[in-house]
């Protein structure tokens, strides 16, 4: 019978790992972020209409005393984090893996190991189909949701990652 061994790891005898250049998303897809938060702001905007017009008389004062103002807060916020946040989105392509960096206050830094990747899909929504963009969704085994999402990129460019990424695993299966 073999004896179990789970040694400790000193993290300073670590091989440090260079950190890929990053390539920025297409710049249209910041109109893309902006349009996107316009629009759900205006349905946040419609829905406390809604409640407005059937709430009683002696709140609605309170509602546009506190109400308007987290709501204008929310708005600036939430375009401010749009816009800054969009100079930290890039991601990295290299033989043996893909990264997505992301985040202005909190940033993520992602990498999947393409001989680790199950399935590859490129995705076109609605308003990025209007500025010709699209997003690519990494997935490897045992995820409920893709690994990696890269939004922000021309269809062209998605689908020649999708293929780079397809023939690598491919080819690492075969060896």
């Amino acid at each position: 019978m073999e004896l179990f061994e789970n040694r400790n790891i000193a993290v300073e005898g670590l091989v440090q790992v260079d950190k890929p250049r990053l390539i920025d998303l297409e710049s249209s897809y910041l109109r893309v972020i902006i349009i996107s938060r316009v629009i759900s702001i205006l349905f946040l905007i419609g829905i406390i209409i809604t409640v407005f017009m059937v709430m009683d008389e002696e709140l609605k004062g309170v509602v546009i005393l506190l109400g308007i103002p987290v709501l204008l807060l929310y708005s600036v916020w939430s375009l401010l984090t749009a816009y800054k946040g969009f100079k930290y989105k890039g991601y990295a392509l290299r033989e043996k893996d893909i990264s997505y960096q992301k985040g202005w206050l909190w940033r993520s830094y992602t990498t999947v190991a393409i001989n680790r990747v199950q399935h590859v899909r490129v995705d076109q929504g609605f308003i990025e189909r209007q500025f010709n963009l699209s997003r690519i969704k990494v997935f490897t085994a045992g995820g409920t949701g893709s690994d990696i999402t890269i939004p922000g990129l021309r269809p062209e460019q998605a689908d020649r990652i999708k293929e780079f990424i397809v023939q690598r695993t491919a080819h690492d299966e075969e060896e």
